[in-house]
């Protein structure tokens, strides 16, 4: 079983992507904003301005592909642990 990691950083996702490019060779494939999503999320769940932000992207670091979003850019990231889903 492959397993494929899902990255979210609130708000900060394509400065992480940068990051990745530069200090370890990351290639993005795939990259769509939420104002460029075929059904847009209800205002009352995520606000138009962050329509410039990160929905779904997904990068290949040597063999292994990680996915990442900005998540729901409440803007306060901060470490507080781990969720994963298989």
């Amino acid at each position: 079983m492959q397993v494929e990691p899902y990255l979210q950083f609130d708000g900060r996702c394509e400065e992480a992507l940068d990051f990745y490019k530069k200090a370890i060779g990351a290639q993005v494939d795939f990259l769509m904003r939420f104002g460029g999503s075929p059904e847009p999320c209800p205002p009352e769940e995520m606000p138009t301005s962050v329509a410039d932000k990160v929905m779904h992207s997904s990068f290949r670091v040597g063999g292994t592909r990680v996915m990442a979003s900005d998540g729901y850019c409440k803007g306060a990231p901060k470490f507080d642990g781990f969720s994963l889903a298989l």
